[in-house]
């Protein structure tokens, strides 16, 4: 299967609908925002839609991609149900390397625990594409796994740290992202892609589980255009 075709699948499920946003995503908008009606934000990567919801509530103009058919769907129905008629239509199933919007057209974008279910090629291709849709004042938040996630290394490598993953463990967090194509990030790595950006900020976000035995653990990356 597919990274697309897993996400459709997971998408049906109630438990793959997150209903809060992130506290990261939250005190991001909070510091970095105007919440006055004209904002733009793109959320990459958008799911179930719980980052579009917030950022319609803080009377931002929310727009979203994901490659899920199903995420999209649902996200549009939960924009409707709380009378936020008029942002349905800035929900689209996209891809990230090909974003379908103009030149510096948003005040922020968001990719949260997404960019990294790609090879290297498309990911810096997507990196690009951000580059272009964000405003010449924009700012970017995204969260991308790295090399000390306990994913790492768990399964086949198909190039240099970008593994399909497999995990049979159902206990384990990343027994839902089994045949997923995963990258995982260097701090190296991360200030190349973004060499383009006029600040980049790195900090590291990590987890662990069942008494301190794994952990779950990612790069906090904040950009400024």
């Amino acid at each position: 299967m597919t990274n697309k075709e897993i996400w459709e699948k997971l998408h049906t499920e109630l438990r793959f609908r997150p209903k809060y946003p992130s506290e990261s995503v939250v005190q991001y908008v909070f510091r970095n925002f105007k919440r006055d009606g004209n904002t733009k934000v793109l959320d990459l990567g958008c799911g179930a839609g719980r980052h579009i919801f917030f950022l319609a509530k803080e009377n931002i103009i929310p727009y979203g991609i994901d490659i899920s058919e199903e995420g999209v769907k649902y996200t549009r129905e939960l924009l409707k149900r709380y009378e936020f008629n008029s942002f349905t239509k800035n929900i689209i199933v996209g891809d990230f390397t090909d974003l379908k919007f103009e030149n510096d057209y948003f005040d922020g974008i968001i990719c949260y625990g997404v960019l990294y279910y790609s090879k290297k090629e498309q990911i810096e291709k997507s990196v690009e594409e951000i580059y272009r849709v964000l405003k010449e004042d924009g700012k970017a938040l995204i969260v991308v796994r790295n090399t000390e996630d306990y994913r790492f290394g768990l399964g086949k490598e198909i190039e240099k740290n970008t593994f399909i993953i497999d995990e049979n463990d159902s206990n384990k967090c990343a027994y839902n992202e089994s045949a997923m194509i995963m990258h995982f990030f260097t701090e190296e790595e991360i200030r190349s892609l973004f060499s383009e950006f006029s600040k980049v900020e790195i900090d590291i976000l990590s987890e662990t589980h069942e008494n301190n035995s794994y952990k779950d653990s990612d790069y906090i990356i904040r950009l400024s255009k």
